[in-house]
């Protein structure tokens, strides 16, 4: 079964929501090369709390690109770096056990 990956976050305090969102279509180049990458979605609660949830294959393939992200190395993620309060991010991942898809 695939595994869904959800990153919780908040953005900066100088960054709006129109960035973050601009910001998150851009980095999906990124998201679309990883291997078993499925697909991708972000949503925001009125209280500013955002998540990013991304379906991978596996496990190991959502492991392999939280190691690949590397504004360095793709600057197609600087924007998203440069709106996302660093300190508040977590994320989890949990393992599919059913769907009505």
């Amino acid at each position: 079964m695939s595994v869904i990956e959800i990153v919780r976050y908040r953005l900066k305090s100088e960054a709006t929501s129109d960035q973050a969102v601009t910001a998150w279509e851009k980095s999906q180049s990124f998201a679309k090369a990883q291997p078993g990458f499925i697909g991708r979605r972000i949503a925001s609660t009125a209280e500013g709390e955002w998540i990013d949830e991304v379906e991978w294959e596996s496990l190991e393939h959502a492991h392999a690109a939280a190691s690949a992200f590397n504004p360095e190395t793709y600057p197609e993620l600087m924007d998203l770096m440069a709106v996302l309060d660093q300190s508040s991010m977590s994320m989890t991942h949990y393992t599919i056990k059913g769907s009505t898809a």
